[in-house]
């Protein structure tokens, strides 16, 4: 994601500048159990956000997720992240 997003960012001159109005949605998914890694990988997206202007809207972080298994007992959690960016 990041790598493309040069021309667009606020460091970088001279720089385009995305459509007012954005919104940015972070996900964190992780195999191991901190959630301080998750806000980690969060803040570091929502930091990366700031520099393109665009709102973070929201955040999801999700630990111990190794196999597909794991993702069933978070399903709801999941889809009302969802629902809020619809």
């Amino acid at each position: 994601m990041t790598d493309r997003c040069t021309p667009w960012c606020d460091t970088h001159e001279p720089h385009a500048s995305i459509k007012e109005g954005k919104k940015g949605y972070s996900v964190a998914l992780r195999t191991g159990p901190s959630m301080r890694e998750c806000d980690r990988i969060v803040q570091s997206i929502e930091h990366f956000y700031g520099h393109l202007h665009i709102e973070c809207a929201g955040h999801l972080g999700l630990t111990a997720i190794e196999y597909k298994e794991n993702v069933e007992p978070r399903k709801k959690e999941i889809i009302d992240f969802c629902k809020d960016i619809l």
